[in-house]
């Protein structure tokens, strides 16, 4: 089954032209979808935590505001914004972002997710208890509204990864210690969301994307389009492969694929030309391979050819929220040279990059090792 994927291309935020572009792949979803007449509707955003009006590592306030009054005009009975940001609450990002009244105005209803419990899973799922927010079963479509950017863990965050967002915040640090270090596994979580949750509609703003040190302190990349499907995993495949990155570099789209989830698309409307993005290091692939290995030999290939967390000490502004996220406690704030410094315990790190992806100012970043940039060497020589 060939899902079709829809672009539009939009050159800024500006509301025309965001509003015209957001038209033009949204009705020809509406029609796949149904009517949206008489529905109540959650918006499920890619909000993280919000450091500025524009912070590329969140979808773009105008485009939720403008999707919001798209629902309505469609005749939804209620559309309301549920997120669960980590380590801010979804009032404050949107007060931030401007949007607190906006919305008020339109009668869209805001808050964080709050009713975490077990729910029956479909039969296809991996994992076979999920603590989740229930309370996506309470509305008739799930609108997923993700954001188009790179992950140090899982190269991407599109519309499927967007829905770990629906896991509480204290339970995404047990799911980091469990699963964090086996990217095919976390990638099975994530999948086991997407078929869970099921959203009916995705939608994801690369109108801004951001590039490299994603998902929440790379560079900010105009990509200049909006892209929407009725099926997730369909819609990540599309994009991902616009922004050149292959099925094979992609562990979820490769775990699906494992898994015989379908995930076959076809792109139509305004297709635009995008300049492949910039991506983060790989982190520590060979820890992946599955092979049996004594564990002195692990740690040495973890620390050699992994990839690690790394601190920029002139940016940081000791606020500790790094310490606050880190799964295994692998962070703690200390006396260096008169500063408070996060300070790695990198035999304990399990290279999950929660610290990474919550620092407000970038300052960690993820690095190869040695032998990861031996081996790099190696592949370009013989490339040549």
């Amino acid at each position: 089954m060939t899902t079709p994927v829809y672009y539009s291309c939009a050159s800024s935020y500006d509301e025309a032209p965001l509003c015209k572009a957001l038209r033009a792949v949204l009705e020809p979803v509406f029609k796949e979808y149904g009517s949206l007449e008489g529905k109540k509707i959650l918006v499920k955003p890619n909000l993280l935590f919000s450091r500025r009006q524009d912070d590329p590592a969140a979808v773009h306030p105008a485009v939720i505001e403008a999707l919001c009054r798209e629902l309505l005009d469609a005749g939804a009975e209620s559309v309301t914004l549920l997120e669960n940001p980590g380590t801010q609450h979804v009032k404050a990002i949107l007060k931030i972002m401007g949007l607190e009244e906006k919305l008020e105005k339109m009668g869209v209803a805001y808050d964080d997710f709050a009713d975490y419990g077990e729910i029956k899973l479909p039969d296809q799922c991996r994992f076979r208890q999920l603590k989740i927010a229930r309370e996506f079963e309470n509305f008739d479509l799930v609108v997923d509204l993700a954001k188009a950017k790179t992950h140090a863990m899982m190269t991407l965050t599109l519309a499927v990864k967007n829905l770990f967002g629906l896991i509480d915040s204290a339970d995404r640090l047990s799911w980091h210690l469990a699963v964090g270090s086996d990217f095919c596994r976390f990638a099975d979580l994530l999948l086991d969301l997407y078929l869970t949750v099921k959203p009916g509609i995705s939608i994801i703003d690369g109108i801004v994307g951001m590039e490299g040190n994603g998902p929440g302190s790379g560079t900010p990349t105009t990509s200049g389009f909006l892209a929407a499907s009725t099926d997730a995993l369909a819609l990540d495949a599309s994009v991902a492969a616009l922004l050149g990155v292959p099925e094979s570099a992609f562990i979820l789209l490769r775990q699906a694929a494992q898994r015989h989830l379908p995930f076959t698309y076809e792109n139509r409307g305004d297709i635009p030309e995008v300049a492949p993005f910039k991506l983060p290091d790989p982190p520590g692939m060979l820890n992946a391979w599955g092979v049996w290995l004594p564990p002195v030999f692990k740690k040495l290939l973890r620390n050699l050819a992994g990839s690690r967390p790394f601190l920029i000490p002139s940016g940081c502004i000791s606020c500790g929220r790094c310490v606050q996220v880190c799964p295994p406690q692998s962070l703690k704030l200390k006396k260096v040279k008169g500063r408070d410094l996060p300070v790695f315990d990198l035999d304990n790190c399990i290279r999950c990059y929660c610290c990474q992806e919550h620092c407000p100012r970038g300052t960690i970043e993820v690095r190869p090792q040695i032998l990861n940039k031996l081996l790099s060497s190696l592949v370009k020589l013989f490339r040549r």
